[in-house]
């Protein structure tokens, strides 16, 4: 037994037009009658009826007028409002149990799986900027990354790298401020929820 979340999300994102219909009609029939939930909300008969009225317009919507399809949309909002709050009622009712929650058959809330280090960037380009002194990075996208942490430094004769760092939720960014005519080395790492970064391989180059 643990504590989750209701899903609330019914729109396309999560289900199709059909798919709405046959979770709504799985969801209210499993509710009729369960001792666990003894008061809906909105009352199932209510969504009932809005299940009726709603996969006759989708028959009527396949091959109708464009009028029949603003009327299946509209038919569809009510839908998805109607469960979003018999979801809401479901998660108050049940305390989060997750045995209670599943006898109705609506989703839960995926929980957050843990993403390890990220994969080392490929591709990375350097491209000067428009103006002198600035300097486009970027690397192919890289999937799970929340966000790109960006370093770079002026390369000295002494080979010591002084790394600055700037980061974006973008896999592309614009490096500003560097000096024309000098040497600069840059590297780029995704970043997720774990603090090890695997970094590209530095890549230099003069500024103009």
């Amino acid at each position: 037994m643990g504590i989750v979340k209701v899903s609330t999300d019914f729109s396309y994102k999560n289900y199709t037009d059909t798919e709405l219909g046959v979770q709504a009609t799985n969801v209210t029939d499993k509710m009729l009658g369960n001792v666990n939930f003894p008061a809906p909300m909105p009352p199932l008969i209510e969504i009932k009826e809005t299940i009726t009225g709603y996969t006759a317009s989708l028959v009527k919507a396949e091959k109708g007028s464009a009028d029949d399809r603003v009327i299946k949309n509209s038919w569809r909002a009510k839908l998805e409002s109607q469960m979003k709050e018999l979801s809401l009622y479901v998660q108050i009712a049940s305390k989060g149990d997750s045995v209670l929650i599943s006898s109705t058959g609506l989703d839960v809330n995926k929980k957050p799986v843990a993403v390890g280090a990220l994969p080392k960037p490929e591709n990375v380009i350097i491209k000067m900027g428009d103006n002198k002194g600035t300097v486009w990075v970027s690397c192919e996208a890289i999937p799970s990354a929340s966000f790109y942490e960006f370093e770079y430094a002026e390369v000295t004769a002494d080979g010591t790298l002084s790394w600055i760092h700037k980061t974006s939720t973008k896999h592309k960014v614009l490096i500003e401020g560097l000096t024309s005519g000098k040497q600069y080395v840059f590297r780029i790492a995704g970043a997720a929820s774990d603090p090890s970064r695997v970094w590209s391989d530095q890549i230099s180059t003069f500024v103009i």
